[in-house]
């Protein structure tokens, strides 16, 4: 596909923090092409930070779907101010309806989406959502062929000087010189590994020798706050205290992320970090899997397993067998192994 230069670019991504993370190798990729084009971000308020701190967009747009711009009559609203900036191009990275009409309603010259859109029909552009393909390498198609492994692209997220200080004297203050962030948290349960198992492996892994920080968002304290409790006063639990760029920068002192098919797989690919992916209700097939050379997973074979690409808030069987079948010794087993390849 033809890049202008020094034209304006719109980039849709309202969709979660993981996802938002995996846009980035996109962004990136359009600003290399034209270095002095203008690019804009419209994500979900959330999301807002993580292209805040990338240094390849130009403006972050928090779309608020549920507050100000709630409604037809607010995405409508909505529309009309991007419209007023004229782009010469948008790209819907989203395949939901409402993103569909917003970016028809924001009027660019172009229009690119995904054909499995909805109403994909009114793009001007439909590129292929080829789902044997990575999420980074599906979302650069929408730019051209990136044959072998020139798709992987990661993440570049750059921290502010005051955001790295407060990581670091996180780290002073805690001691220890082996870190392993454990990110046990999910949007979806079925997803989670369960916290008594993370208490477990963070329980081998401290008497290992190695410093475990529980890692999330304020909404998961309890959670971490449960795996401390369950594995010992030795475990820091850190939910609440970092945000999402931060948590970045702490990964980037870690000798392992441990976390389940989730954000913090992608955060770990911007980091630069050794990850290891617990896979619960779902498959790395489905293209969301941590692409370097540093990246690990383990995942159950059960038979009813994938039950969906999100996960459920609940088992669909009843049993959660894709999690309770992977045992925490597994885990520790597997964390020994990639953390001995290093030495």
């Amino acid at each position: 596909m033809e890049i202008l230069t020094n034209a304006k670019y719109l980039v849709v991504q309202t969709a979660f923090p993981g996802d938002s993370i995996l846009t980035l190798p996109f962004i990136q990729e359009l600003r290399r092409l034209d270095p002095e084009g203008q690019i804009d971000i419209v994500c979900s308020p959330v999301c807002q930070e993580i292209f805040e701190v990338s240094p390849s967009v130009s403006n972050v747009i928090p779309f608020d779907k549920r507050g100000e711009y709630k409604g037809f009559r607010g995405l409508a609203k909505f529309a009309a101010s991007l419209k007023e900036t004229g782009y010469s191009a948008i790209y819907s990275l989203h395949r939901s309806f409402r993103t569909t009409i917003l970016v028809t309603l924001a009027g660019g010259d172009e229009s690119i989406g995904f054909n499995t859109a909805s109403f994909s029909f009114l793009y001007d552009k439909k590129i292929p959502y080829v789902f044997s393909d990575h999420e980074v390498k599906r979302n650069l198609n929408m730019i051209m062929d990136y044959p072998g492994d020139k798709w992987k692209i990661y993440p570049e997220l750059a921290v502010s000087e005051e955001q790295r200080q407060k990581v670091m004297g996180f780290i002073e203050a805690t001691g220890g010189e082996k870190r392993i962030v454990i990110s046990p948290g999910s949007v979806w349960e079925t997803k989670r590994y369960p916290s008594k198992s993370y208490a477990e492996i963070a329980s081998g892994l401290s008497a290992a020798g190695y410093k475990i920080i529980i890692s999330g968002s304020n909404s998961e304290k309890d959670t971490g706050e449960e795996i401390r409790r369950i594995a010992g006063d030795q475990i820091i639990n850190s939910c609440g205290i970092f945000s999402m760029a931060e948590t970045v920068e702490l990964m980037r002192h870690s000798e392992l992320v441990i976390t389940n098919d989730s954000a913090p797989t992608h955060f770990a690919m911007a980091a630069g970090a050794p990850v290891l992916t617990i896979y619960c209700s779902t498959v790395p097939e489905f293209g969301f899997y941590g692409y370097s050379d540093k990246s690990h997973h383990l995942s159950s074979d059960v038979s009813c397993k994938p039950c969906g690409i999100h996960g459920h808030k609940k088992c669909p069987a009843g049993h959660f067998e894709c999690g309770t079948k992977i045992k925490a010794y597994e885990v520790i087993r597997k964390v020994k192994e990639i953390l001995d390849d290093r030495t």
